[in-house]
């Protein structure tokens, strides 16, 4: 077992080398960026096998909303179900969603990454589909980022990919997916996504991606694959998990401790799990977007903007669209902290805010 497990992590870091190695690369100055990233939409056909079907409202308020404010938008990968869909069946249902990703593509601030169930875009029969949409933009697999100060001296970068790199996923896995698990999925209403809703796969897949991300100098990296949200290397329940016993250490009411004690078990409920692979002591290297995809509707995503960093969720619960920062923090300092390959943790504040 711990075999396959250590050969599991030199898999994905193989191919987070590899991916680092072969990147795209710009240069923008840390504090003029306006970036907004998801993944993971998986959408379908709009039955009950798409994942999507459910977050397709909040989404284009979303994407209304960063339109609005001239934000990059960037597609981490999986955004089509194309291991259970055709292109153009995705594509007859979700038009309009497409069309509103279209006006980011036409103005040139977006970009599309490809995931392992959305690799499919770049064979020759769907590419053309696809371009109607994105206007011939590159479908990346990675690219990096170069973060500069306002003197053009580099602060660092960051590795934008899906974060399925240097797993393999054969024509067998798509088949059975397709053939076996979606009138399944028909019928139940469950969902699927490997490590997503497999928790012993999640678990070494996120310590995969943070082992290696840590042990780079003056590197963030920032994917999704997981649908597990991660900011600074913390997941999200764990970060509330961390506000409640600071809560039960305050003068606090028994009534906020209580809200905040509903809100660990409702995102954990959301996530199917409480537990996390990654350390209390994490440098705060690894960030992950979560998902376009999860079953109360709410999506969560990524804002890099005026030179910080946040973990946002959008949500429809009260009737009317609603933008939640998660936790936030200065990208200098984070950058700093991680440098020279080592995090320096105390002795001071980190920047971050819940």
């Amino acid at each position: 077992m711990w075999r396959s497990r250590n050969r599991y992590l030199e898999r994905v870091a193989e191919g987070l080398d590899r991916a680092y190695r072969k990147a795209d690369r710009e240069t923008v100055r840390f504090d003029q960026s306006r970036l907004v990233i998801f993944s993971d939409l998986h959408r379908g056909i709009g039955d009950r096998a798409d994942d999507f079907r459910p977050c397709r409202k909040i989404y284009h308020a979303a994407l209304g909303y960063y339109g609005s404010l001239d934000y990059r938008l960037f597609l981490l990968g999986d955004i089509e179900e194309l291991w259970e869909r055709l292109l153009v069946g995705v594509i007859d249902h979700y038009e309009g969603t497409l069309e509103l990703e279209k006006g980011f593509f036409d103005r040139g601030k977006a970009e599309r990454f490809l995931g392992n169930h959305d690799e499919g875009l770049a064979w020759p029969w769907n590419r053309p589909v696809i371009e109607r949409y994105t206007g011939g933009a590159k479908l990346r697999e990675s690219l990096v980022m170069t973060l500069t100060d306002a003197s053009g001296s580099a602060l660092g970068e960051i590795l934008f990919v899906h974060g399925h790199q240097g797993i393999h996923y054969t024509w067998l896995d798509r088949f059975i997916v397709k053939r076996f698990w979606v009138p399944i999925q028909k019928l139940t209403g469950l969902t699927v996504g490997v490590p997503s809703s497999d928790h012993a796969i999640r678990l070494t897949h996120e310590q995969a991606l943070y082992e290696w991300a840590r042990q780079r100098s003056d590197l963030l990296l920032i994917c999704g694959h997981t649908h597990h949200p991660v900011f600074m290397s913390t997941a999200w329940e764990q970060t509330i998990r961390g506000e409640l016993e600071a809560l039960r250490l305050t003068s606090a009411s028994p009534e906020e401790i209580a809200m905040k004690e509903a809100q660990l078990h409702w995102v954990a409920a959301d996530l199917d799990e409480l537990r996390t692979a990654l350390p209390e002591d994490a440098r705060p290297c690894y960030f992950n977007t979560g998902c376009c995809s999860f079953n109360d509707g709410s999506i969560t995503g990524i804002e890099i903007v005026d030179g910080r960093i946040r973990l946002v969720r959008w949500s429809g619960e009260r009737g009317a669209p609603r933008r939640q920062a998660l936790r936030e923090a200065d990208l200098a300092t984070i950058l700093g902290r991680c440098s020279d390959g080592v995090c320096r943790v105390g002795g001071g504040d980190d920047g971050a805010s819940a």
